[in-house]
């Protein structure tokens, strides 16, 4: 009978002992894993950030609207002198402004003529953006701007330098919006010959004059020869600079 008992608290005991064992094993918490990521190439785009406002380029084309005197909307190119001319207005100089700017330019002009006008430009088709290359290079002439285009993209474009160039001694202009010029000399030799990184990027109408000896003097380089080169370049102010060294130019 003693047996018995002692048999039956043995097995009550060793069930218990199960069932506690079973029930912690379960509360255990199990170690998590983290979820693996998507590759790159499957997550959604991120939003772009917005670019600086548009400034109007010489070849854009341009919509004129007059919200309240619909029959003088004008479709209008932005000549190579950087104007377009308007029924309203006459003349007027766009290039370098954003369109809400001529938007204002346009108002107060034609307001002289007619009622509280409401202007609204849109660029409906933008001109393609040029560099001039000329001087010692293979083929002178217009080479399309493509994005952070370098002086010595532009030569090769132009066919590459003639043996006869000064490389050390290459001039980049670049005019602004009020017609004058900023200019700079840059060393390509080092670029060519050491592989020193280029710092210069083109702005659109911008000349890269590549000469057969050094360059000193701006005022020749803008006056006599590259004005000889482009009969379109604007001849609006003569406030240019020639910075030495192969520094930062434009």
């Amino acid at each position: 009978m003693i047996a018995r008992s002692a048999s039956r608290w043995m097995t009550a005991g060793l069930c218990g002992g199960l069932v506690l064992a079973a029930c912690s094993t379960r509360q255990a918490p199990e170690p998590s894993t983290p979820s693996p990521q998507p590759p790159a190439a499957l997550l959604p785009p991120t939003t772009p950030k917005p670019g600086p406002a548009y400034r109007i380029q010489i070849g854009d084309e341009l919509h004129v609207r007059f919200s309240r005197q619909p029959t003088l909307d004008e479709q209008v190119p932005v000549r190579p002198d950087g104007r377009i001319t308007l029924a309203t207005t006459g003349e007027i100089s766009v290039i370098g402004l954003r369109p809400t700017e001529l938007e204002q330019v346009i108002v107060e002009r034609s307001s002289k003529e007619l009622r509280e006008p409401v202007v609204t430009v849109i660029v409906t088709k933008l001109g393609v953006q040029q560099v001039y290359v000329g001087g010692e290079v293979q083929k002178p002439g217009y080479v399309a701007l493509r994005q952070g285009m370098t002086p010595l993209q532009a030569v090769m474009d132009a066919g590459g330098f003639l043996r006869s160039a000064k490389l050390d001694s290459v001039v980049v202009i670049t005019p602004n919006s009020e017609g004058q010029f900023s200019a700079s000399r840059i060393d390509l030799e080092d670029v060519v010959e050491h592989g020193v990184p280029e710092r210069v990027r083109l702005h659109p109408d911008a000349v890269v004059y590549v000469p057969t000896t050094w360059i000193a003097d701006a005022n020749i380089v803008v006056d006599q020869w590259i004005r000889g080169l482009i009969p379109v370049l604007p001849r609006v102010g003569v406030g240019y600079s020639l910075s030495s060294g192969s520094s930062s130019g434009p």
